[in-house]
């Protein structure tokens, strides 16, 4: 079972949980029950929850991630190169006759960053300056706003393994049933919503997932975070992150203590990411990425705070799309801009430079964080 990928549904198989116990029946309470141990029966999973979570909470707010431009996070708009040919002059000419464009860009998956905000008028024509020197038909260009989607701080709880929460990443109604329809008299859970899981029902081939009283999710609808224990090679008391392939999540942990969650998109089936214990080699904080061949070709401007931990992988922020928990990327694990630059200050290296493309390399005095992709 596949989650299907750019803006489709994917499957999801049952992750593996700690410490299983004999699971109780649920009769009817809350969120705020606390069952203290998950226990996996092969067809119903009750999951360890502990106290209040105030980052969990519904409506909760994070002021440290909070805001309403962009511009803190990119110094950059971006743009989606919609027509082909799209050809680049060197000057904002307000007459095209006779003029020969410095370059032409072609197929692919191309975006670019503005060097200007505002577009200028050359006579009639408009355009946007995207590099010291180069100018493009504004009508070539298609303005995109970046995600402002964030994860969650985990710090201030108190969160043990087998615990679980997750984001619907495809907008729903909940079931008052495992493997029934939707209930329509319950409110809609948006793309995004953050929600506790309490419970796992297996219903044919598919997990449905309790998230309040009479209140079930299927398990494509959802990326479910599971709190686990340090993978082994990892040294408990050392930072570390856990990439989730199948539900295209990731959390940051100190030692045992998950600090930080949030969604990604990782690599396409043909394009997958690499699973194994790797660490951060080399840092840069914006940068071009290209890559790919014939109509797979992609160049991207101005890409914000790679994190390479796999040879030319990298978790790294993308502009481009807004469709986190879903797979997407030629390999490399997407974030949100805002996340992206969370994850960017608080791994090793930690290098500093005013040059925004140096990169930064770890050394055995500031050796690079632990990335354990499964």
């Amino acid at each position: 079972m596949i989650r299907f990928v750019l803006l489709a549904i994917c499957m999801a198989l049952i992750s593996v949980f700690d410490q299983p116990v004999q699971a109780e029946q649920l009769q009817g309470q809350g969120v705020e029950q606390s069952v203290q141990a998950a226990q996996d029966t092969g067809d119903t999973t009750v999951y360890r929850t502990g106290g209040y979570c105030e980052a969990l909470e519904p409506g909760f707010i994070d002021e440290d991630f909070f805001w309403r431009f962009h511009r803190d996070i990119l110094p950059k708009k971006y743009a989606f190169v919609a027509s082909r040919p799209c050809f680049v002059y060197s000057q904002p000419y307000d007459d095209l006759v006779d003029k020969r464009p410095k370059r032409v860009m072609e197929g692919g998956f191309l975006w670019v960053s503005l060097e200007q905000d505002d577009p200028i008028q050359a006579g009639e024509i408009i355009w946007y300056q995207i590099n010291p020197g180069e100018y493009v038909l504004a009508q070539d260009l298609k303005l995109y706003e970046p995600s402002k989607f964030a994860g969650r701080h985990l710090d201030q709880c108190d969160l043990a393994p087998g615990e679980t929460f997750g984001w619907i990443i495809l907008g729903v109604i909940p079931s008052a049933a495992p493997g029934q329809p939707e209930d329509l008299s319950q409110p809609f859970l948006h793309k995004y919503q953050l929600v506790r899981i309490y419970e796992r029902k297996r219903i044919g081939d598919l997990d449905w997932y309790r998230i309040g009283p009479d209140k079930w999710i299927e398990q494509r609808r959802i990326a479910k975070v599971t709190i686990r224990k340090p993978p082994e090679g990892v040294p408990e008391e050392e930072n570390w992150i856990d990439v989730d392939l199948y539900e295209q999540t990731l959390v940051a942990y100190q030692g045992r203590r998950p600090i930080f969650a949030t969604i990604v998109s990782s690599g396409l089936p043909e394009f997958g990411t690499n699973k194994g214990l790797f660490r951060v080699w080399v840092k840069r904080r914006m940068g071009k990425m290209s890559g790919g061949q014939g109509d797979d070709y992609y160049f991207l401007e101005d890409v914000p705070y790679h994190i390479y931990f796999d040879k030319g992988i990298a978790i790294h922020g993308s502009y481009w799309h807004d469709s986190f928990g879903i797979a997407q990327s030629h390999g490399c694990v997407n974030v949100s801009p805002r996340d992206a630059k969370w994850l960017y200050d608080w791994t090793s290296p930690k290098g500093k430079s005013s040059d925004p493309e140096r990169w930064i390399r770890a050394t055995s005095r500031d050796p690079g964080t632990w990335v354990w992709v499964h």
